[in-house]
């Protein structure tokens, strides 16, 4: 969210609260003070410390490179193993005063130094080149160091390596299986810091990383398969939206479970940041898809064939995502806000899908106009402007998509312009209908939406 935009909707939201008695004026003015200040100066710092920690690194290695050969084999690995040691020796220290934004610096500084060692390292014995074995070290060691220390910067090392690793190890179709659970291994430890350790670039990584290792996966089932490019068009639609609409609907699911179940476990604000990050990360994937599935997908498969649908890559995620779709329009019958967020991902689903059920245009294009305003709907019923900001985008994507196709010929048009204008007003009548039977139940309340806001 833009600054301007939150700072603006606080404002206007403080002002509600100080009516209804829930913030006191004295409290609102604080909070108003507070974030006038807060102008981002806070942050540069250290934003500025973490370029000067990687600026000191290269020049730490380049000094090393250019005196390769008056320095002693001897003296460079001690050197590079007293700089790691130093590093997280300062790095402790800084963590037993509280200053965790220098500890994390350093451990990551003693993070890239063992990087640039390891390559070091193969240039002093003349080691053969290994590229993915070097970035499954690196990987190793960044993962320690983030887990030991709870480095951030470490994590993204990690994650880094972890791609690095994950795009250049065995070929595809001759990957052996202990690679590919060595790979879920990495990408737990990878996915489970965030949420212990919250930070927005590490959230992102590790969803980086979790879209590469089903990318692998998905590469090598399709190398060992040979299909056409009908067959994986279908698994790449089922697959990519199965996971999509399972980053949509996990956390939901997860809230309204808890919320119908006796015992309410609390839930650490790393998991909800993550969970915010996965449904930013599925409604992005998602309307992209949308708009592939009407605009795209045709040009490279001329019939999608369902068996793409049967294979492992594209039938978990899609099992995966359908599950949860069923549990939560069971679980938010009484919930019409988060029964919405259900409705709109299994339209945007099916819309995605629709490709490998017919090919005909005018079907695709009343899908997919519907499940991108349905899309825009949500994200603003939620009130979350990212989620416009994606299906926005894709909406007009489609419209001007459709115009261009339909500009020939004025009964195109006119098709066209009605399909949309009668999905609109459908739209409007049954969101208007969600809306009054919600506003007669108040005391029904909204778990999922709560979490969600």
């Amino acid at each position: 969210m833009f600054d301007w935009a939150y700072k603006k909707r606080l404002k206007d939201d403080l002002e509600l609260w100080v009516e209804k008695g829930w913030v006191s004026s004295a409290s609102a003015t604080a909070i108003l003070k507070e974030q006038d200040q807060d102008d981002g100066r806070s942050r540069l710092p250290m934003a500025l410390a973490g370029i000067g920690m990687v600026c000191v690194a290269l020049a730490l290695l380049a000094f090393i490179a250019a005196n390769w050969g008056a320095i002693p084999k001897s003296v460079k690995l001690v050197g590079i193993a007293l700089l790691v040691i130093a590093s997280n020796g300062l790095a402790a220290f800084a963590a037993t005063r509280g200053r965790k934004g220098i500890a994390d610096l350093a451990t990551g500084f003693a993070t890239l130094v063992f990087l640039g060692g390891m390559a070091l390292v193969g240039q002093i014995f003349h080691l053969p080149a290994d590229w993915p074995g070097g970035a499954f070290l690196v990987c190793l060691g960044a993962l320690a160091a983030a887990w030991l220390t709870g480095s951030k910067t470490s994590l993204i090392v990690a994650a880094g390596a972890a791609i690095t690793w994950q795009i250049m190890r065995s070929e595809f179709g001759s990957a052996p299986l202990m690679e590919d659970l060595i790979g879920l291994l990495l990408l737990v430890a990878v996915f489970a810091h965030p949420v212990v350790h919250p930070a927005r670039l590490s959230r992102w990584a590790a969803i980086s990383l979790l879209w590469v290792t089903y990318g692998r996966w998905f590469g090598e089932t399709a190398e060992l398969m040979s299909s056409s490019d009908d067959f994986i068009t279908a698994m790449f639609l089922a697959g990519t939206g199965g996971m999509a609409a399972a980053m949509m609907l996990l956390d939901p699911v997860a809230d309204l479970f808890v919320k119908w179940s006796s015992d309410r476990p609390t839930r650490s604000h790393g998991h909800w940041l993550m969970a915010r990050s996965l449904q930013d990360v599925g409604i992005l994937v998602l309307s992209v898809l949308v708009v592939l599935a009407l605009v795209f997908v045709p040009e490279v498969a001329d019939e999608p064939t369902l068996g793409g649908l049967a294979t492992l890559p594209a039938m978990v995620p899609l099992a995966v995502a359908l599950a949860l779709l069923v549990t939560g329009l069971l679980l938010s019958y009484k919930t019409v806000k988060s029964g919405a967020l259900f409705g709109a991902t299994g339209l945007a689903l099916v819309a995605v899908l629709m490709p490998v059920l017919t090919a005909n245009v005018l079907v695709l294009a009343a899908f997919v106009l519907a499940a991108l305003i349905g899309l825009c709907a949500l994200g603003t019923w939620y009130n979350n402007r990212f989620w416009m900001l994606c299906a926005y985008f894709g909406l007009t994507a489609v419209a001007l998509w459709l115009l261009q196709v339909t500009i020939g010929s004025l009964l195109g048009q006119s098709l066209f312009f009605l399909v949309a204008g009668v999905l609109l007003l459908g739209m409007a009548l049954w969101l208007a209908r969600l809306m009054r039977r919600g506003g007669r139940t108040p005391e029904q309340g909204d778990v999922t939406g709560e979490v969600l806001e």
